[in-house]
């Protein structure tokens, strides 16, 4: 019992240890990326068949790198916010009484599109300009 205590101890006194600073490497780093202003969106890795160079409105075009590399970075972060808005669509539209902000058991909240209304029942600054 002793040595199991003593292990757990030793282990969550690891996540607190220093940690080594090296370089931190991204999918660009790894890949050896450089700019080049020749190419559509200067080379940056992210363009799939079988759309492959998409700006139908020519944003890119003659865009700055520094711009390019913003725009990249909220593609990604708006695209994973996305993602986990529509896992939270099908956990609420499911009709069980679980609901992981609302108190689903005493209200009638019906499909996930209505959740917004309970939102503006329970913080009506949050949803301002509705």
């Amino acid at each position: 019992m002793n040595s199991v205590i003593l292990a757990t101890l030793l282990s969550s006194a690891a996540a607190f240890a220093p940690q080594s600073t090296g370089r931190v490497s991204t999918a660009v780093n790894e890949v050896n990326w450089q700019p080049n202003e020749s190419e559509f969106a200067y080379g940056l890795p992210g363009s799939l068949a079988p759309v492959g160079e998409f700006d139908p409105l020519g944003f890119a075009k003659d865009t700055p790198l520094a711009t390019m590399l913003q725009w990249r970075e909220a593609e990604t972060q708006h695209g994973r916010v996305a993602m986990l808005a529509v896992l939270g669509m099908l956990v609420v539209e499911e009709p069980i009484e679980y609901h992981p902000l609302f108190e689903a058991y005493n209200k009638d909240i019906g499909p996930a599109i209505r959740q917004l209304d309970e939102v503006d029942a329970q913080t009506p600054f949050f949803l301002i300009g509705k």
